[in-house]
């Protein structure tokens, strides 16, 4: 049986940690037998994850890279200048990134086998699940908020403080859950329109339908490969948490102003993790893929009236210059201030790869127009040497 509930956001964290700037590799071979490998062998899917951080690199980048060169061959490596600037975490605990908005995408995953498990589809009306939604306008359905098509307000529209962000965020006490809902719009006919409060609504969906806390059923460490002995040599399955004061200790960049801001944006933008994590939630999302699990098909159906968009992440297919076909790409971005992500995978190759910055000022590019470091990167991780 597949196990997506529980594997979608398993952490996964070194079991002995090396210093921040060094390459950490995990190399289970035990994945390795009986299947073909299209990233060829060990040391091929290691140079092609170097080439990848060595190109970011050379561009100025600072922060974290991590990848998935295919079969699980995991490999992460922060850039020199996070030490030299005195980046780092105030705790002894590994460091964390805060997720920003690659949390919706975990949310999604998480949010769509509970559905079917309770027997709601994503086209049924958000007042069914939560019981004391408003009256006002028709209530948006669990598609529409997960498409930012659902009609609420939205935080950004909250008058700014003088750190910046608007008082949603600066003031949670008064605004949160209740004032997303109240005063909304009925869902537009068409189009979308990005909304935090979207997934801090369906961060209480998420809790109405599995009887846990939002941040519990995302963080928790309760996923395991249903075989113990094929958990990856070298790591651990470890707990994903929402950024809260306590917490925020143990992020990377701990002195900026936004770490007193994130636990407002909740199940939007809350979630922290290491950037390991990510990838093995990505692998868990790719397997999910390729077995082509029903509830989760949703997951990568990018809409091209919506901008590719699919449910939690963006669908689309490129050719990477250097590529002899066009490749499926699912890409999630995630930005709260100076914290600045991406998620890519390759669901097809069974390949992912994730950064993380705190540099606003780094030109990512973008994958579908070709140009750029995105659009480079891709290429390196999609395309392998004799193709043309």
């Amino acid at each position: 049986m597949f196990r997506l509930p529980f594997l979608a956001l398993a952490a996964v964290c070194l079991s002995g940690q090396s210093a921040p700037m060094d390459v950490r590799l995990v190399m289970p071979d035990s994945r390795d037998q009986g299947r073909t490998d299209p990233a060829g062998g060990a040391e091929t899917a290691l140079q092609r994850a170097q080439d990848i951080r060595e190109k970011a690199f050379a561009r100025g980048f600072k922060g974290e890279i991590a990848i998935d060169a295919g079969n699980l061959r995991l490999s992460s490596q922060v850039s020199p200048d996070m030490l030299r600037e005195g980046y780092g975490q105030i705790t002894s605990e590994v460091p964390r990134w805060p997720y920003a908005s690659l949390t919706k995408q975990m949310l999604a995953a998480r949010l769509l086998p509970e559905l079917k498990n309770m027997g709601f589809t994503l086209d049924t009306p958000v007042s069914r699940i939560l019981p004391r939604w408003p009256r006002g306008p028709a209530a948006p359905t669990i598609r529409q908020l997960l498409q930012h098509r659902s009609g609420l307000r939205n935080p950004e529209d909250t008058p700014k403080g003088a750190n910046g962000w608007p008082a949603f965020y600066n003031e949670p006490a008064k605004h949160g859950l209740s004032w997303c809902v109240n005063g909304r719009a009925a869902p537009p006919a068409s189009g979308w329109a990005y909304n935090n409060c979207d997934y801090i609504v369906l961060g209480a969906v998420l809790e109405a339908v599995s009887l846990e806390s939002a941040e519990y059923m995302l963080g928790a460490s309760r996923g395991r490969l249903d075989d113990e002995a094929q958990n990856p040599p070298g790591v651990t399955i470890s707990k994903l948490r929402m950024v809260s004061a306590d917490t925020a200790g143990a992020l990377y960049a701990m002195k900026s102003p936004e770490r007193e801001v994130i636990p407002a944006y909740g199940a939007s933008g809350a979630l922290s993790g290491t950037l390991m994590d990510v990838l093995f939630f990505n692998w868990s999302q790719m397997q999910a893929y390729k077995d082509d699990v029903p509830e989760m098909k949703p997951m990568w159906q990018g809409d091209p009236e919506l901008g590719f968009m699919a449910l939690g992440q963006w669908v689309f297919e490129v050719q990477p210059q250097g590529c002899s076909a066009p490749v499926k790409v699912a890409e999630r971005k995630g930005e709260i201030g100076q914290y600045r992500l991406t998620n890519i995978m390759l669901p097809e190759l069974g390949r992912s790869m994730v950064l993380a910055t705190i540099d606003p000022a780094f030109e990512f590019g973008e994958i579908w127009q070709g140009e750029g470091f995105k659009a480079e990167a891709v290429a390196l991780l999609a395309c392998d040497k004799g193709q043309s």
